[in-house]
């Protein structure tokens, strides 16, 4: 067999000890292992380390690893979806009063459209930056490391 066919059939081989080769590339790999020493054992190398790897398991964890990762996940998810309760009705409570505050100008039919819904545009981002910037404050304010610490 020529070289480049012999190298070729190497390069399969771990397809061919997958069973991931079409009828085809089986019959030429199988051709060829029948003919060739070298690849033959790197054939059943290839199949030993694979029955090795298949036998393998991962060790399971000890029961109070999996408490602790469980514990941890909730708690994580249940403060993540609490802030976002709480920034949200933050939001529309900020928002609500300031509308409620320029109602008469909303309501003036002399205003047109395009200042209304700009007044209205810059209150719901001044809610939303209002409690982005007081949540982010509480944040960095429970994890200061040096707030005990005077100059």
């Amino acid at each position: 067999m020529p070289k480049n066919d012999h190298e070729r059939v190497r390069e399969l081989l771990s397809a061919y000890v997958d069973g991931e080769l079409g009828a085809e590339e089986r019959r030429t790999v199988e051709g060829h292992l029948a003919a060739c020493p070298e690849c033959q054992k790197e054939h059943e190398e290839m199949a030993r380390f694979e029955r090795v790897m298949g036998k393998m398991t991962f060790k399971s964890p000890p029961r109070e690893v999996w408490e602790l990762y469980w514990l941890s996940v909730y708690n994580r998810l249940e403060r993540g979806i609490g802030w976002i309760f709480l920034s949200l009705g933050a939001m529309v409570l900020v928002f609500y009063g300031g509308y409620r505050a320029l109602a008469g100008l909303l309501r003036d039919p002399a205003v047109p459209f395009v200042i209304k819904g700009g007044v209205l545009l810059a209150l719901a981002g001044g809610a939303i930056l209002l409690v982005s910037v007081l949540r982010e404050r509480l944040f960095v304010r429970r994890r200061e490391r040096y707030k005990e610490i005077e100059i």
